[in-house]
């Protein structure tokens, strides 16, 4: 009983915290300009990534994430990056050197990886338009993509467009820890 107490508090607090975020803003470190993304704005939906400039999963996966930005244009990608040990001049020359097609935002307080709930990069949200959570979890499900064999991400935006819900809408995320 009290596993199935902890299990029901567990989920009541993610989509009470989870993709709750308002606005995504702050200096998007490929351009070194302010972004920012009001909730509504969002054609389909935001696909909101959690990355690292030196976390290796978080590198492994950006091919991917560059991929589905492409493959899956009627949602906008936004990268988040969180990690306080990590400096933001070497972090801004990192992602500007990877050409990630999305913004890559700055977030000095760690208060968008609050507010989310964001534990590991790459960590992947996928927020309807009204700010709903529609995915939390995983771009896949491996630290490294070139040996992934469960595309979570991906499934999740394919589900969406086929107008249905993600059939998982958490996966494990693994990944190094943001470092608030």
């Amino acid at each position: 009983m009290k596993t199935q107490a902890f299990v029901f508090i567990a989920l009541f607090s993610f989509s009470a915290f989870s993709c709750s975020t308002k606005s995504l803003n702050g200096i998007d470190l490929r351009t070194g300009k302010h972004f920012e993304s009001e909730k509504n704005s969002a054609q389909r939906g935001r696909v909101v990534v959690f990355l690292s400039a030196k976390c290796p999963c978080s590198r492994s996966h950006e091919s991917s994430l560059k991929e589905l930005a492409n493959e899956f244009s009627d949602f906008s990608f936004i990268g988040v990056h969180s990690n306080k040990d990590e400096d933001e001049g070497l972090s801004s020359i990192y992602f500007r050197e990877r050409g990630l097609n999305f913004p890559i935002i700055q977030d000095k307080e760690s208060r968008i990886a609050n507010d989310f709930g964001a534990m590991k990069t790459p960590h992947a949200f996928i927020v309807g338009p009204s700010g709903e959570c529609w995915f939390n979890g995983g771009v896949d499900d491996t630290k490294d993509a070139s040996k992934a064999k469960q595309f979570y991400l991906k499934q999740a935006l394919l589900d969406l467009r086929s107008g249905k819900e993600p059939e998982q809408k958490t996966t494990r995320t693994l990944g190094c820890t943001i470092m608030r």
